[in-house]
């Protein structure tokens, strides 16, 4: 797994032997089982991470306390309550493990070093901040400019599995309608003609 996140890492900026040494000397290794709390709202998130294996969901919570899924990573992908780790504050978001996890993590205060020590390090953390920020934007004009039933299908096209781990209520609030809207959609595509 080291060696695909210096692939990933390479394809956006090459990393010497040195950088990359001192980059994995940083990382933990940190496993949780399915339906494990990673991070609750009011801690500080003190982690960016790599998920090697399994899937997480980030919620927060509404004024009547009804959880709300703002997100979904699996594997091979980087995951963090992104706001609080970079001003260190609080965290409004919570993770949870949506079966066992495993990543590998580096702290904000070796992060900070890291980019202290290595101008390669510090391009990474841009690129990678920039490739946050261009998803955040696709999901806000995916919620506003596409139905109900597109957001679904689309979901369902960029993650298969997210139906087998998470309870259907969870999948409608991450896409902002109700749990029966969400029956009716998967219902009339059920029901939907196969043309070939």
């Amino acid at each position: 797994m080291n060696q695909f996140i210096r692939n990933l890492f390479d394809s956006q900026a090459l990393l010497t032997d040195e950088e990359w040494d001192l980059f994995t000397s940083k990382l933990e290794h940190k496993t949780f089982k399915k339906g494990d709390t990673v991070l609750r709202d009011g801690e500080i998130e003190n982690y960016l991470s790599f998920i090697v294996k399994g899937s997480i969901r980030l919620l927060v919570y509404n004024d009547k306390m009804d959880e709300i899924s703002i997100g979904f990573s699996s594997e091979k992908t980087f995951c963090s309550s992104y706001s609080s780790f970079i001003m260190q504050r609080p965290s409004k978001v919570c993770i949870q493990a949506l079966e066992d996890l495993e990543v590998l993590r580096v702290s904000y205060m070796n992060l900070q070093d890291l980019y202290a020590c290595s101008h390669t390090g510090e391009r990474l953390g841009r690129i990678n901040a920039e490739m946050y920020l261009c998803h955040k934007e696709e999901r806000e004009i995916m919620l506003l400019t596409m139905s109900a039933s597109e957001r679904y299908m689309q979901l369902l096209e960029n993650n298969p599995k997210l139906l087998n781990l998470v309870k259907l209520e969870h999948i409608a609030t991450y896409l902002g309608i109700t749990p029966q809207s969400l029956s009716r959609i998967r219902r009339s595509i059920s029901l939907s003609p196969v043309i070939s």
